[in-house]
C-alpha cells in the first residue's frame, strides 16, 4: 500500500513557470457544480481511525459525518494508468502551505498509477504534518487563521502527468553539395576564387545587419498611471466606502466565526516524511477531474435532510403488515381449527 510515507511533493519552480506560460487557457473549478467523492478512475475517502468514515448522498454530492474530536485522514485512489498530482484543500485551505487553496497556483502530492497516497495532516515540514482533527468551528484551523467560510468541505483537484512519447532516432538526409563541383575536383585557382567569394559575401551581410539596428528608433517610454490631485492613486473608492465594506466584512465573518458543526482543526505533529520530485502537468490550469466531500457532525447532516441512520425497516414493516391485513382471509373449512398442541 502505498502511504503519505512514500508520497512525493511535486516540484514547486517547474509548476510556476508552467502556471505563467499557460494562465489563460482555462477558467476555474465552477462554484456551482456538485462535489463527488469519485469519478472514473480517481476517488476520495475520509478514514477515521482507519475506517472509512459514514459517507452518503444527497442532491447530487457526497456527505461525511464526523465527530467532534476524532482524527481522520485522506486517503487518495489513482486507479489510471497515470502518474497524477492531487491539490487538496481542507476548509478552503491548501493542506501543504495553509494558505488559501488555488488548484492553478499550488502543487500537490504525488499519486503513482494505480496507487494511493495517505495524507495525514497540515504540512509542517518535509518530515512532519498536524494532524487533521474535527473541531468546532471557531477551533478550526480555518477560523484561527483567516476566515470560517469555508470550513466543512474537502476538495481534491487532479492533474494527470503529461505523456511525453519517446523521440525518433533521427536519420539525417544526404546533405546535397553546394556547388556545381566538388571541392576536390576544382583546380587550385577555383578553390581561392571560391572561398574568396564566400568571405566578401559573409562581411557584407554583416555590415547591413548592424547599419539596420542601428537605424532603428528606441521605443517611448511608458506613460505613467493617472494620480489624484492629493498624490494617491485613483482606486475609485472613498474613505466611506471602505470604512463601511470593513465593517459589513468584520460582521460576516463574526457571523461564520460562531457557526455551528465541525471543522478542522490544526492538531498534534505527526511524523510524516516526504520529499519533492519533478512533475509535468498535461494541462498547467485545467484539472482532469476535482473530487471532494462535504463534512459535519450528525446534528448537522439530520437538519440538512440527509437520513443518517438508514430507513426504520421495523416500523416499514409493521407499517406494511397493518395495511395488508386481511379481515376475511379465504378459508375452506367450516368451523374453527385448533391451534396445534390444543387437547380437548
Amino acid at each position: 500500500m502505498f502511504t503519505l510515507r512514500h508520497a512525493m511533493t511535486t516540484l514547486f519552480g517547474i509548476g510556476s513557470l508552467l502556471l505563467a506560460a499557460n494562465s489563460c487557457a482555462a477558467a476555474p473549478w465552477p462554484p456551482g457544480a456538485g462535489l463527488r467523492d469519485r469519478a472514473g478512475a480517481y476517488d476520495v475517502e475520509v478514514l477515521v481511525d482507519g475506517v472509512p468514515a459514514p459517507t452518503y448522498a444527497h442532491d447530487g454530492e457526497s456527505y461525511v459525518m464526523g465527530q467532534l474530536g476524532a482524527r481522520y485522514t485522506l486517503r487518495v485512489h489513482n486507479r489510471s494508468g497515470r502518474r497524477i498530482e492531487a491539490v487538496i484543500s481542507v476548509d478552503g485551505r491548501d493542506v501543504i502551505d495553509g494558505k488559501g487553496a488555488d488548484m492553478r497556483g499550488k502543487r500537490g502530492y504525488l499519486v503513482p498509477a494505480y496507487g494511493q497516497i495517505d495524507i495525514d495532516g497540515w504540512r509542517i515540514s518535509h518530515s512532519e504534518a498536524a494532524a487533521f482533527r474535527f473541531s468546532t468551528v471557531r477551533d478550526s484551523y480555518a477560523a484561527r487563521t483567516g476566515s470560517a467560510r469555508e470550513v466543512g468541505v474537502i476538495g481534491v483537484a487532479v492533474f494527470p502527468e503529461r505523456f511525453v512519447p519517446r523521440p525518433r532516432p533521427l536519420v539525417r538526409p544526404p546533405y546535397p553539395y553546394p556547388y556545381p563541383n566538388r571541392y576536390y575536383d576544382m583546380d587550385p585557382e577555383s578553390r581561392r576564387d571560391d572561398l574568396e567569394g564566400g568571405a566578401k559575401a559573409g562581411s557584407s551581410r554583416g555590415r547591413d545587419e548592424a547599419e539596420s539596428m542601428s537605424s532603428a528608433e528606441p521605443p517611448a517610454p511608458a506613460s505613467p498611471a493617472p494620480r489624484s490631485s492629493a498624490g494617491a492613486p485613483l482606486d475609485g473608492l472613498g474613505s466611506n466606502s471602505r470604512g463601511d465594506s470593513d465593517r459589513l466584512l468584520e460582521k460576516k465573518a463574526a457571523r461564520d466565526y460562531n457557526r455551528p458543526g465541525l471543522g478542522t482543526d490544526y492538531g498534534e505533529a505527526v511524523s510524516s516524511p516526504t520529499y519533492e520530485v519533478e512533475f509535468v502537468r498535461a494541462n498547467a490550469v485545467r484539472p482532469s477531474v476535482v473530487l471532494g466531500v462535504r463534512y459535519n457532525d450528525r446534528e448537522g447532516l439530520l437538519a440538512m435532510g440527509i437520513d443518517v441512520d438508514g430507513r426504520d425497516w421495523t416500523w416499514w414493516r409493521e407499517e406494511d403488515l397493518r395495511r395488508t391485513a386481511d379481515p376475511f382471509p379465504a378459508d375452506s373449512r367450516r368451523f374453527a381449527a385448533p391451534p396445534p398442541g390444543w387437547r380437548r
